[in-house]
């Protein structure tokens, strides 16, 4: 019964059949190419990265860290004031805002209680960016509506205006405590 198929199939037996003639020898094809960049490719992809690098870097805006640090001290203005607003409001026993130097700290004056990562805080981590208030109190509280007030807990008749590193301005409105980027509140 072997023999007989094997017949059909055109082969010997031990002999292996002939190969399929859809399929191409491979020792008849081209070798493939080799996988890979050439040295040429790599240098020129280099070379072009360190010129989009440098133009980059040419054109990044300057003043980041002066907007960043303003940004910075708007949010801890306004989290003061947040603290104040949610906290148990107690006459004379205000949250607010003390500057020291460059630093500033967010804490309750009176009891000193603050949350720890507002304690004695630097913009931007740099001992060149400089804080100055007007008028030079040192500390902006807020009361329990978020209105500015002094340390003795009357409200404040006038602004309060913070300078960043010479450049920047902001200012807390007088009766709203609104927390305004630039040298005056609005409608005024």
């Amino acid at each position: 019964m072997h023999i007989a198929t094997d017949m059909i199939h055109g082969a010997e037996l031990g002999k292996t059949p002939p190969p399929c003639p859809f399929r191409p020898d491979p020792r008849l094809l081209p070798p493939p190419p080799d996988a890979g960049f050439t040295l040429i490719e790599l240098v020129m992809i280099i070379i072009l990265l360190g010129v989009l690098s440098v133009t980059a870097l040419v054109r990044w805006p300057a003043g980041l860290d002066n907007r960043a640090a303003t940004l910075e001290m708007i949010r801890g203005i306004r989290y003061a004031q947040h603290l104040a607003m949610t906290r148990e409001y107690v006459q004379g026993d205000p949250w607010g805002v003390v500057i020291n130097a460059n630093r500033y700290s967010i804490r309750n004056p009176a009891t000193e209680a603050a949350p720890p990562e507002f304690v004695n805080r630097s913009l931007l981590d740099d001992a060149a960016t400089t804080i100055a208030v007007a008028p030079a109190d040192t500390a902006l509280c807020f009361n329990g509506l978020g209105e500015p007030i002094a340390l003795d807990g009357t409200p404040r008749a006038t602004s309060v205006t913070y300078t960043i590193n010479n450049t920047s301005t902001i200012t807390v409105c007088p009766e709203t405590g609104y927390v305004v980027e630039g040298p005056a509140c609005p409608g005024t």
